[in-house]
């Protein structure tokens, strides 16, 4: 399994990266974070849920991701992706998710967190905001939301990517959709992890390690993925419409 940490991106970037890597011959765990902050919608999200004046505003940038699911405000966090061969996951989207969600609570018990998995699905799916409620196998602490996870199929290979928060402004991240959420409520369904960035990343590391029982080879973005995902991420992630929100039988999800 190969591991790619690319560090400080935009949302641009930090999309076409992931796209760039359904490419891959191997597995591949990659952390990353955001700069500028970001908010990401999902596929097939309506443009409608923002509060475009808001972040406009706030220089707060907008990216449709290829992954369903709900909007995303990406600011305090580190930032999973993991691809791999369809072939080698289940069928099943809840089954896929658990398996990933179990990497991930392996890591981060190492810390000495408490992660559960969630045992039951959305209750308002039209709610517009990823993190104000779990789903199946959503990992939470103390019954409150942490990870938001959105998943793929695409080109022959599973992409699962998703926010491990490690601070939140619920106010900000109200402020992001025109129908707010109670920043009240947010804190409410919301922790973080409060803890240095490299003993997180290094946490994420160990559970895919151990838990898929596979080494990890570090490596950079090659020059045809960094030049590639440049393009991918001039030509589609910045410039594409972003206005459409339609229903589709595509098998994308969202925890």
């Amino acid at each position: 399994m190969d591991l790619i940490d690319t560090g400080f991106n935009n949302a641009y970037i930090n999309m076409a990266i992931d796209e760039v890597l359904l490419s891959s011959r191997v597995p591949v765990l990659r952390v990353y974070q955001w700069e500028p902050c970001a908010v990401s919608i999902g596929k097939y999200q309506d443009l409608d849920d923002i509060d475009l004046g808001y972040c406009d505003e706030s220089n707060i940038d907008i990216v449709r991701r290829i992954t369903g699911g709900k909007a995303v405000l990406h600011e305090k966090e580190l930032t999973y992706s993991f691809i791999i061969d369809k072939e080698m996951m289940p069928r099943s989207i809840i089954e896929s998710y658990k398996i990933i969600s179990s990497a991930i609570i392996q890591g981060l018990r190492t810390l000495g967190l408490n992660l559960e998995m969630h045992s039951s699905n959305i209750k308002n799916k039209d709610n517009p905001v990823c993190f104000q409620e779990p789903s199946f196998n959503e990992l939470t602490i103390n019954k409150k939301k942490i990870i938001g996870s959105a998943q793929a199929r695409i080109k022959g290979k599973l992409l699962q990517h998703g926010s491990i928060l490690t601070g939140i402004n619920t106010e900000k991240h109200s402020s992001c959709f025109k129908i707010k959420p109670e920043a009240e409520d947010l804190r409410k369904g919301i922790t973080y992890i409060d803890i240095p960035e490299r003993k997180l990343k290094d946490a994420i590391k160990q559970g895919f390690s151990s838990y898929f029982n596979t080494s990890l080879n570090e490596r950079s973005l090659c020059n045809s993925e960094l030049s590639e995902a440049k393009k991918l991420a001039s030509v589609k992630y910045k410039s594409e419409n972003l206005s459409y929100g339609v229903q589709s039988s595509l098998r994308t999800t969202s925890l």
